[in-house]
């Protein structure tokens, strides 16, 4: 969310500031998917970032990942389904790792994961 506060301020001069805040909540591969800016890359499309939590049971990890250009992705931390769940056992907390996305119309899904 932006907000752009405008104030005038002085007698007989006008005088104009211009604040911007922006407040926005970390984004998921699903807003990413429904921009309309966001490219239909295909096949696998490569990342790479830092492991801040892994669910053996869901099959799901957490990645403070670094900017994706192939899908117009920004840094962030999102939660990832590994496709399959064995990749996620030898990775913990803190580790830095490459990863592979499915695609660009199937961006939370993990087909490669190896740490560096």
């Amino acid at each position: 969310m932006k907000r752009t506060f405008l104030a005038l301020i002085g007698s007989g001069a006008l005088a104009l500031a211009v604040v911007a805040c922006s407040q926005e909540a970390p984004k998921s591969a699903a807003d990413h998917m429904a921009s309309p800016e966001a490219p239909a890359a295909t096949g696998p499309i490569r990342g790479e970032g830092m492991v801040k939590a892994v669910d053996l049971a869901a099959g799901t990890i957490t990645l403070d990942h670094e900017p994706i250009a192939a899908i117009q992705w920004p840094a962030m931390t999102m939660q990832f389904k590994a496709e399959n769940a064995d990749m996620l056992k030898d990775v913990r907390a803190g580790d830095h790792v490459a990863f592979e996305l499915k695609s660009g119309t199937d961006s939370q899904t993990l087909t490669m994961l190896e740490k560096q």
